[in-house]
């Protein structure tokens, strides 16, 4: 970190930022999510845009790691960002231990709906749809509010907060109709459902094994 991203993350001028900045978080990186995000920066699975822009093949977005403070302190304070750790990390998941190929994976949807997505051969529409969370508690929450959307098609949409970030996904698979949602956290948690769309728009998150995740033609 500080002899890599550290110093790409400073190279852009317009941020102020020293490496001498730099924050330790209080919020600790599992053993588990720093290996698997450093088998993703190591394996190449993101490009370097520079100035501590990264993005993935099928990415529709780029990621940074840092979170910045306020200008005015001198030397200007940042810190690491966990989510984006561990959406790198779930990279390096489905490549490595889910078989799915560098050029079929990638962060952030076209309509900021998930964090993960992958994409089999000739199709655009997602085949894994994900979202991650910092904590297992934020999971639950999600997920909970997921289910009663999903069963709810009419229902009006929420104006902000966990409850209008958890309708716009339920939305997303409605359109889009993924048949996987995963749901990631800290320390490798995972949360795998098949997706299944019912009568009236109805949307129902399955909990399956983590091997529905493996790549094949057949998702």
């Amino acid at each position: 970190m500080h002899s890599k991203l550290i110093p790409e993350f400073c190279g852009e001028a317009g941020r102020n930022c020293q490496p001498d900045g730099f924050v330790a978080s209080p919020v600790q990186v599992s053993d588990v999510d720093a290996r698997y995000f450093l088998m993703a920066i190591e394996a190449g699975l993101l490009e370097h845009l520079g100035c501590g822009r990264y993005k993935a093949a099928a990415s529709s977005a780029f990621e940074q790691f840092f979170w910045e403070g306020r200008k005015a302190l001198e030397p200007r304070p940042f810190t690491l960002w966990l989510e984006p750790v561990i959406t790198v990390a779930g990279l390096a998941r489905l490549h490595f231990d889910h078989g799915w190929p560098k050029e079929s994976i990638g962060t952030q949807s076209a309509d900021f709906a998930f964090d993960l997505v992958t994409f089999l051969p000739g199709n655009s529409t997602e085949s894994i749809a994900g979202e991650v969370k910092k904590t297992a508690r934020e999971i639950d929450d999600l997920v909970t509010l997921m289910v009663e959307y999903g069963r709810a098609a009419d229902i009006e949409a929420p104006t902000a907060g966990k409850e209008r970030n958890a309708y716009m996904k339920v939305a997303a698979l409605r359109r889009r109709r993924p048949p996987i949602f995963w749901a990631l956290g800290p320390d490798g948690l995972s949360r795998v459902f098949k997706v299944q769309f019912g009568a009236g728009d109805v949307v129902e998150l399955v909990t399956v094994s983590d091997d529905q995740l493996n790549y094949t033609r057949t998702l």
